[in-house]
């Protein structure tokens, strides 16, 4: 495994935990199927996101480098963030 895949992956489930459990309290909304379940369904989208982003969609646009580190993250910790929306409008 790349050394850059293990940093993007690192900073995707801090920051996936971080967002899922903090953004309902920033949003004013309850979690629908409990903090818990927000905070796995968050992470493992946002790992399985960050894994196809830094290995095959940030090269096939031309990222390297740093660039393509940070961009997989973030790219995954927004997914994570859109994970909590879709878990509400599946419940409502």
């Amino acid at each position: 495994m790349p050394f850059g895949l293990l940093i993007t992956l690192l900073i995707t489930i801090v920051g996936s935990v971080l967002v899922t459990w903090l953004l309902p309290m920033a949003i004013k909304s309850e979690p629908p199927y409990g903090v818990a379940v927000d905070i796995a369904a968050g992470t493992i989208v946002g790992v399985i996101w960050a894994v196809l982003t830094y290995q095959y969609l940030a090269p096939l646009i031309g990222l390297t480098g740093w660039l393509r580190l940070v961009g997989s993250a973030a790219d995954a910790i927004g997914f994570a963030a859109v994970m909590l929306w879709i878990l509400r409008r599946i419940k409502a």
